[in-house]
């Protein structure tokens, strides 16, 4: 279907464009500070496996009463074709419309849970009651509360919060039978985004022959607060709430994915970022078995970084004094605004016991992996985003910062000889990307079954900040959806082709489980998948850095 498609690709580095007109450094994937890689390496990926509380499954339509049939039968002409546009789902009818992509229906906007107030808030969310109208599912949809500040809120475009947000959006090709069905979560650290952004706009990917859905979840301390007192309210579970949001959104998904075309059987989840930490926390939870058949992790790290309760509860009495509150109903009464002004919140996956018990990644280790297969990987420069404006003057200041990362700065230093890069800068970035993303990537994949593991390398020619394949670079391409950035360029014409291969190798992986020429699974060779002009299976990457790398860095992996 590519020849009817709208080429809107701009150039995947466009994405990091925008990075030049903020001096902040919100890494879409949490509060990290530019300044230190290990505050980086939390804020960005501060994810924790998740296992989510069962909730209760969304209200059923009645079936209509079987009348008996008429003696005497009129002949009639064929009857007229249902309206691709008409949708019954378990809540009630949606009206859809066409997308801007020839063949291609989208249904914005859905709600899947009651919106999260009063005493719904800070709690796991409910099913959405059902209604008696047709839903219209052409308008956009609002985005969680969040914070206006930061790389994220400053590039990609983002429709207006509104606190009744647990809503979803489905593309669908008008013909979809039995298609696998992929499944968004959006990054942004757990503190910023919306599955409503044009951004990620599922129309042109839906036309590679899946079914997509974008995915709202709550944010910032709305979404991963944690208090005694909620604990004690909810019998355990704590914090986590925006994972649990995501796997009401996968059991409506389950539900209804049929009535769009798709294969509930076959189902793939996918997140960049925050959205890979999701993704994470979903194959440790035990509540979220059976949502989902495949994996795919962009930028996400290797599953093993949680947030401990301890740490967690901590964090949320120091919030409760900043918003001046003893009780629950004082913190249900703060207005989002309130909320959302207090500083050095870290949103994060939670291992509370409950929800979560432990890692993904821990789980992998222990050979307790579920049979999800799972594609995961990391891209080339992710670094360069969150170092915008950044100096280290010399060695000494480079050494001072490795030191937030490891027990023996001289050692990790010594994997990566300042004869092989141009500054001190671009030698900590490298660092940082490894240690952040590239060789936790690669450790998961060792340990998960079957994993493959992929290396995004491919810079657009306009590359005009310089920052390469940075933190989100993959995204543009893959959802060939550039005009949901805060930016004005030309489009590239070599961006078609990079696009169409990039949608190829994950519809592919949706569909079968292999995404296509070029992966192996990193468990028989070692083998990771380079992404560039073209996918080629390679031996190594990093200069076969991460070894060395796994045993000095002191992070959560």
């Amino acid at each position: 279907m590519w020849s009817q498609r709208r080429s809107r690709w701009i150039g995947s580095t466009a994405l990091v464009v925008a990075i030049a007109l903020s001096a902040s450094c919100d890494d879409g994937g949490g509060s990290a500070d530019s300044t230190d890689v290990g505050s980086a390496v939390t804020g960005t990926s501060d994810v924790a496996t998740t296992a989510a509380p069962a909730t209760t499954a969304a209200p059923t339509t009645a079936a209509s009463p079987t009348t008996a049939m008429p003696t005497t039968v009129t002949p009639t002409t064929d009857a007229a074709p249902a309206d691709p546009l008409s949708v019954a789902t378990t809540a009630g009818d949606v009206a859809g419309g066409a997308s801007a992509v020839d063949g291609v229906r989208n249904f914005l906007a859905i709600p899947y849970g009651e919106a999260p107030v009063g005493d719904r808030a800070f709690a796991p969310p409910e099913p959405r009651a059902a209604w008696d109208e047709p839903f219209d599912a052409t308008a956009e949809g609002a985005s969680c509360p969040q914070s206006t500040e930061g790389i994220t809120a400053q590039i990609v475009i983002t429709p207006d919060p509104d606190p009744d947000c647990l809503t979803l959006s489905v593309w669908s090709p008008e013909d979809a039978t039995d298609l696998p069905v992929m499944v968004w979560f959006h990054g942004g650290g757990f503190t910023a985004g919306s599955a409503h952004s044009q951004f990620y706009n599922g129309d042109d990917l839906a036309a590679e022959g899946v079914v997509v859905v974008n995915v709202n979840y709550r944010l910032g301390p709305q979404g991963f607060l944690a208090t005694s007192q909620l604990r004690d309210e909810q019998g355990g579970a704590v914090g986590n709430w925006g994972l649990l949001d995501q796997q009401l959104a996968l059991e409506w998904v389950r539900d209804n994915a049929a009535a769009f075309g798709g294969d509930a059987d076959n189902v793939t989840i996918f997140g960049e970022s925050a959205g890979g930490f999701s993704v994470c926390g979903h194959l440790a939870a035990p509540s979220s078995a059976g949502l989902f058949r495949r994996a795919i992790i962009q930028s996400g790290g290797g599953c093993g970084r949680l947030t401990s309760e301890r740490e967690a509860l901590r964090s949320g009495r120091q919030f409760m004094r900043a918003i001046g509150c003893d009780d629950l109903e004082c913190l249900r009464a703060t207005s989002d605004d309130e909320l959302i002004a207090v500083e050095g919140f870290n949103a994060g996956l939670v291992s509370d016991g409950e929800t979560i018990n432990e890692s993904a990644s821990a789980l992998a280790e222990r050979g307790e992996a579920s049979e999800v297969e799972v594609l995961i990987g990391s891209n080339a420069d992710e670094a360069t985003l969150f170092t915008i404006g950044l100096e280290v003057a010399d060695d000494a200041a480079l050494r001072d910062l490795v030191a937030n990362v490891t027990d023996d700065p001289d050692a990790l230093l010594a994997l990566y000889p300042s004869g092989e890069f141009e500054t001190p800068l671009a030698r900590y970035q490298a660092i940082s990307t490894d240690v952040s993303f590239t060789c936790p990537a690669l450790e998961f994949a060792s340990v998960w079954p079957g994993a493959y593991l992929y290396h995004y390398t491919w810079i657009s020619p306009q590359n005009p900040a310089g920052l390469g394949a940075t933190h989100g670079a993959e995204i543009a391409p893959l959802f060939s959806h550039p005009d949901g950035l805060a930016l004005d360029i030309e489009p590239n014409a070599l961006s078609d082709e990079h696009s169409e291969m990039l949608q190829r190798a994950w519809v592919d992986f949706a569909t079968s489980g292999h995404p296509g020429e070029g992966f192996v699974p990193y468990d028989d060779e070692a083998t990771i998948a380079r992404i560039d002009d073209t996918i080629e299976a390679v031996d190594s990457i990093r200069n076969d850095r991460c070894g060395g790398v796994t045993d000095l860095s002191t992070l959560d992996r």
